[in-house]
């Protein structure tokens, strides 16, 4: 497949029909008002107006109300100005309509001051009830010159689980939800703020609800994307239209096992060269390096004792917290195994007896990973995979808008790198200039090509703009899905399977033979049956199998989901490159779409060369940076920030 949907939009607005159905208002304030801060000025407008959309736009504030509602009277210190729809940005128009769902739409969506949320389902932490949201916001994007959707994961969580200090908490917006109109109030005496309590599926990056039945990724961020998008066109019907954009791919790869494999082999010879690997225990408790001990390794590794220790060999080692430490009246151990000139790599005791045995072997193999890559630091040679171009990457650091810029920048030549660091004056003291800068609202990165006198670069620049999934086909799958878990393959099509494949050699025969033989009165048979029989998709006998009972019912099995007749799949997978656009996203291996996440692959805007873009989209084509994943940045970059963090020490 050659295309993708994304979250870059095209906007139609029919600014007549806007007018019969609204009013528009700039809002001004008086002097004195001026002094209030943001969130106190647009509640003053709220509760004098009570609009339909509230927003602050280009400096001014806005508010829609409804055609047949008397204008707002001027205040003393508020004052409004009718506008016309006509003489708007689309930015403004779109934002302010988007702020009007909560209160026209009332399907689990809750708009307040300045912000829409689309709620997704409760839990429980500890007990207490949080809740689930997508924040919803439009952004304009000048380097693909359109507005684009931008979704955040939110949790909202009741004040009292919130373990912040309490100044943090005292300044905090505190918010209510009324499920009845569908209002987000931001309220002073409201029970709940922003916060995501523990870790995994609560963190705002994980409202996906990773781990329910795939049915409930409806919830997710691509449901909301899509529910957005559906609201949008219905509520505004005739004065407004919103589609998402897609692009196409020039240049696609795709990439599998096969690779991920050689690339793994590489990196186990990198690690036995350096003697391989010295794993020491530093935690109060012998549980996890036990556990460790019992584990196969991919590599060769020594458990030794601490006095055994040495700077030549790479070293895990097992600790405890830092609060686990202080509570038996010790010092926190982790940085008196780091050093400039040692490659170490640590881990918690917590951590591994936590884990199950293929938890474990994941976690192995990243181990492993970043001590090969940490070799490769301390060599300042490309040991894993080979590159030779006289390349320098160039990282940004600015944490803050008013912050000084720091220029962090790996320069490459002949296989080999050193490290530096400058400040902003840095690259204009050596005459190259670098043809785009960050704002602060976006990260940038740049490769300069130094292999000729004329210098030139290439900037890779990411704005939260993604790559998504078609929300048609993905809820069809879904629904499908949730058909295959009630009613699974009969029987009789096993029986006919076995019958048409008698003369082959394929171990698919002997398996679903044994499965037969243990369940003589079963009629149907589920996923969980196929998986206990060790039958996958992956012989040509087993994907017949599949495909063949989805192609005669309609019930597609998970397993029938990673085959190349589901063109879905495809949209989100491998490397994609689109030059109109000069853009490109990395997503996941071939088959490897998992439905309990939710699978945005976010794009990165290309600004140089037409030959040096595709030679930056050509770097991300390795496959350990991101544990089996290829990278969304070129693989030097993964060197540039082991370097930025071994130079603290």
């Amino acid at each position: 497949m050659s295309r993708s949907l994304t979250t870059l939009i095209d906007v139609f607005i029919n600014h007549a029909e806007l007018s019969k159905l609204f009013d528009l208002y700039q809002v001004s304030f008086s002097a004195e008002s001026q002094q209030l801060s943001w969130g106190k000025r647009l509640s003053k407008i709220d509760k004098h107006t009570s609009p339909l959309g509230l927003i602050s736009h280009g400096g001014k504030y806005w508010i829609l109300l409804n055609k047949d509602i008397e204008a707002p009277k001027k205040l003393p210190d508020l004052g409004f100005v009718s506008s016309n729809f006509v003489d708007c940005d689309d930015l403004l128009i779109t934002r302010l309509l988007t702020r009007a769902l909560g209160k026209l739409a009332g399907e689990q969506v809750f708009s307040g001051l300045g912000e829409t949320y689309f709620y997704l389902e409760s839990d429980t932490f500890k007990k207490e009830t949080v809740y689930k949201c997508v924040s919803v916001d439009i952004k304009e994007s000048l380097r693909f010159d359109s507005m684009f959707i931008e979704l955040k994961g939110t949790v909202f969580c009741p004040i009292e689980m919130v373990f912040k200090p309490q100044a943090f908490i005292e300044q905090a917006p505190k918010f209510s939800f009324d499920l009845t109109t569908g209002i987000l109030n931001r309220d002073k005496n409201g029970s709940l703020m922003i916060n995501s309590p523990g870790k995994g599926k609560f963190t705002s990056n994980a409202v996906d609800i990773s781990g329910q039945k795939p049915i409930s990724l409806r919830k997710s961020r691509t449901g909301a994307l899509h529910h957005y998008i559906e609201l949008m066109n219905k509520i505004f019907d005739g004065a407004l239209k919103v589609n998402l954009k897609q692009i196409n791919a020039d240049w696609r790869q795709h990439y599998g096992n096969a690779e991920i494999k050689a690339v793994y082999n590489k990196i186990y010879d990198v690690v036995n060269s350096a003697g391989g690997i010295n794993i020491v225990n530093a935690s109060l408790s012998q549980e996890g390096f036990k556990k460790l001990q019992n584990e196969e390794w991919p590599v060769k590794v020594n458990f030794i004792s601490e006095h055994e220790l040495n700077d030549k060999t790479p070293t895990l080692v097992v600790l405890d917290s830092k609060e686990e430490y202080e509570s038996a009246g010790l010092e926190d151990k982790k940085q008196s195994f780091y050093g400039p000139q040692k490659v170490v790599q640590s881990t918690y005791n917590k951590t591994v007896i936590a884990q199950k045995t293929k938890a474990i072997k994941v976690l192995i193999d990243t181990w492993v990973k970043e001590i090969a890559i940490k070799i490769e630091c301390k060599q300042g040679q490309f040991l894993i995979q080979e590159f030779n171009d006289a390349y320098w990457f160039v990282s940004v650091e600015q944490r803050y808008k008013n912050d000084p810029i720091t220029y962090h920048i790996l320069k490459c030549k002949d296989g080999k790198f050193v490290y530096e660091s400058g400040d902003e004056y840095y690259f204009d003291d050596l005459g190259i200039e670098l043809p785009l800068k960050q704002r602060f609202f976006e990260n940038i990165s740049y490769v300069i090509d130094m292999n000729e006198a004329d210098i030139q670069v290439c900037s890779i620049i990411h704005e939260g703009i993604a790559a998504v999934p078609d929300g048609k086909v993905l809820f069809d799958i879904l629904n499908q899905l949730e058909k295959s878990s009630v009613e699974g393959m009969t029987r009789a099509h096993i029986d006919s399977f076995l019958t048409k494949n008698h003369d082959s050699e394929d171990p698919i025969k002997t398996r679903l033979a044994i499965m037969l033989e243990q369940s003589p009165n079963k009629k149907e048979f589920y996923k969980e049956d196929f998986k206990k029989a060790e039958i996958k998709y992956r012989s040509n006998a087993e994907k017949q199998l599949f495909d063949e009972y989805f192609e005669e019912t309609g019930v597609l099995l998970n397993y029938s989901l990673k085959g190349g007749h589901n063109e879905y799949l495809e949209s989100q997978t491998g490397h994609f490159y689109d030059a109109e656009h000069s853009a490109y996203f990395v997503g996941m291996p071939k088959g490897g779409f998992k439905f309990s996440r939710g699978q945005f692959n976010h794009i990165r805007f290309l600004d140089g060369p037409e030959y040096f873009k595709r030679r930056c989209v050509e770097m991300t084509a390795t496959y350990y940076v991101r544990n089996k994943i290829a990278t969304v940045l070129p693989f030097p970059f993964k060197i540039l920030s082991e370097c930025i963090e071994g130079s603290n020490f």
